[in-house]
């Protein structure tokens, strides 16, 4: 039996770099689970580059930016069977000045451009460190009992998308950096989401507004709590293939979605065909007027003397 795939981006000068001494405990947990690692360090994403990827990591892009094509190229990737892992970080794309967001988009999933807070026993006068106890059932969160994340940005998700991850509802807030300022200032205090997934097609997606769980970080990476553990099933999770019942619900869906999309094109159609209508009657109507009223010429006037 052939081994799964791992591609890892470094071409968009990506954080997540398994090269880097920080993330040597995530190659490992790689390996362990006995997974081909790959890096695409020389060239831009293709759909050469992606055949018999089983799952594509974009570890928070920095200071760069994903072409059309290549966006086009990832979403095909998922479409036919792949996995997608997609990480960012406090600040999203206006901090990082990257479009990870063009890609996530796609799956119907934004990273917002924020920071997360929470008062807590664990995080030591700390804010962005948060504690997360409650999961939402789903079979990545399964048997987890406690988290620790930092430094992290919210996700805001359409229906179709689950939350994976998401704060306690007491003492959370949102901060936006205020370029202008060059400080953070309060927002929202709600519960936040700060990881999600979602299937497309026949491949699978999960996001996360944060990378330093994916570190030897001793305080908020792999090695605190239960933050091991739930990498692992992220990586089981996202590598599995879609059941066929569900690839062909997406099917239909999507069917559905077109139909009601030409449904309301076609509306916009009639209704501007009805305006033109309306408005060539009107400007007849000027013409004929202004006919009946119109001065007579020189020449009309010669004529009656």
């Amino acid at each position: 039996m052939l081994k799964k795939s791992v591609l890892i981006d470094l071409t968009h000068n990506e954080m997540l770099n398994i090269d880097d001494e920080e993330f040597k405990e995530f190659l490992n947990l790689l390996k362990r689970l006995d997974l081909k690692v790959k890096k695409n360090e020389n060239e831009r994403i293709t759909k050469e580059i992606l055949e018999n990827i089983d799952l594509l990591i974009i570890g928070n892009p920095i200071d760069d930016f994903f072409s059309s094509l290549e966006i086009k190229f990832i979403v095909d990737h998922v479409r036919s069977g792949g996995g997608l892992l997609l990480l960012s970080e406090y600040g999203a794309d206006s901090l990082q000045k990257t479009n990870l967001n063009d890609i996530a988009g796609k799956f119907g999933i934004l990273f917002e451009k924020n920071l997360i807070k929470e008062m807590n026993d664990n995080n030591q006068n700390c804010t962005s460190i948060l504690h997360i106890q409650d999961f939402p059932k789903n079979p990545i969160t399964k048997n987890l009992r406690e988290m620790i994340i930092g430094g992290a940005c919210s996700l805001f998700l359409n229906k179709e998308v689950k939350s994976l991850l998401q704060t306690n509802e007491n003492s959370v807030w949102s901060e936006i950096y205020n370029n202008t300022s060059e400080k953070w200032n309060k927002e929202d205090e709600k519960q936040q989401i700060i990881a999600a997934y979602t299937e497309f097609g026949q491949g699978k997606v999960v996001a996360i507004g944060d990378i330093d769980i994916f570190t030897s970080n001793s305080r908020i990476g792999l090695n605190s709590y239960d933050n091991r553990k739930f990498i692992q099933n992220i990586i089981n999770w996202v590598i599995t293939p879609v059941k066929e019942s569900k690839v062909m619900a997406f099917i239909l869906n999507r069917l559905g979605d077109l139909q009601y999309e030409i449904r309301e094109t076609n509306k916009v159609l009639n209704n501007i065909i009805e305006t033109i209508t309306i408005l060539e009657k009107r400007i007849s109507y000027l013409e004929n007027i202004s006919k009946i009223y119109a001065p007579p010429s020189d020449s009309e006037e010669s004529f009656e003397t």
